[in-house]
């Protein structure tokens, strides 16, 4: 009698106790498992500072300079800037170079070394690169840091940007040729300088006209053309051929000028 009694409340609870109890269950079983599973860490660089620095610091965004020797785990050298009498530029942080570099040379002073241990997963992983450097190698790399810049960058301007800059008095040259001038008209306050010449070749009173109103590198100077797309390219070329350091364009051009409603003053030679 009593064990037909436990039985009949047994079959009345087991459901509920079952889904009150077994996400209880799970964890404590998850819980205990993971206690006996291993952890397995990232790969990792770690380096070396063998010479301390003592100039400006290597940060992401920077043009970083460096001379270089990577070897592979025997010793074998299969690249060195040191033998070649060249060191090596990049720009910090945009992928031109393998990831343990990026990591391992951001922070390094000017004047500093280190070595760098760059595991397979943060060099050239299973594929290897060139023949040269087989799968699955860690590298090691002695890495001194010769100098850093700035990256310097043609600013595209928008119409409000530009109407700013002529408030500021800004240098503003029109680079467009005579006959748009006439066309058109110009920008108030802007200087006209002809770029191009119509078959897309430099024009040649450029250079000396251009120097006479832009005296130094540092001088802050604007650009404007047709639509945007000669100012982009020459302002390209004065800014990573020439050095000019603070360089901006408009990218509407006159056309953006004009289809904004904005006036412009008839040109005078």
């Amino acid at each position: 009698m009593v064990n037909s009694v436990i039985k009949s409340v047994l079959r009345k609870i087991w459901k509920p106790c079952i889904i009150v109890f077994l996400p209880c269950i799970i964890v404590f079983l998850y819980v205990i498992g993971a206690a006996f599973v291993p952890i397995v860490n990232a790969a990792e660089i770690t380096y070396e500072v063998v010479q301390m620095g003592k100039g400006k610091a290597a940060e992401k965004g920077m043009r970083v300079t460096v001379h270089y020797r990577g070897m592979l785990d025997d010793g074998t050298v299969f690249d060195e800037s040191y033998k070649r009498g060249e060191p090596f530029s990049f720009v910090l942080g945009t992928g031109q170079v393998i990831e343990g570099w990026e990591t391992g040379i951001d922070g390094m002073e000017i004047g500093e070394k280190r070595v760098l241990t760059i595991p397979p997963e943060l060099a050239y992983g299973k594929t290897g690169a060139g023949g040269v450097i087989p799968p699955d190698a860690t590298l090691t790399f002695d890495v001194e840091l010769i100098s850093v810049d700035i990256v310097l960058t043609l600013t595209a301007v928008t119409l409000d940007e530009l109407k700013a800059a002529q408030k500021k008095k800004v240098t503003i040259i029109d680079i467009r040729r005579e006959d748009e001038w006439h066309e058109t008209g110009i920008i108030k306050g802007a200087h006209t300088i002809t770029a191009f010449t119509g078959a897309g070749q430099l024009h040649a009173d450029f250079q000396e006209k251009f120097n006479a109103l832009i005296p130094t590198l540092d001088t802050p100077f604007l650009l404007y053309c047709h639509s945007g797309g000669r100012t982009g390219n020459l302002g390209t070329a004065l800014v990573s051929q020439l050095g000019y350091e603070q360089v901006s364009h408009y990218v509407g051009g006159m056309i953006g000028w004009i289809d904004a409603g904005e006036k412009m003053v008839p040109y005078k030679p």
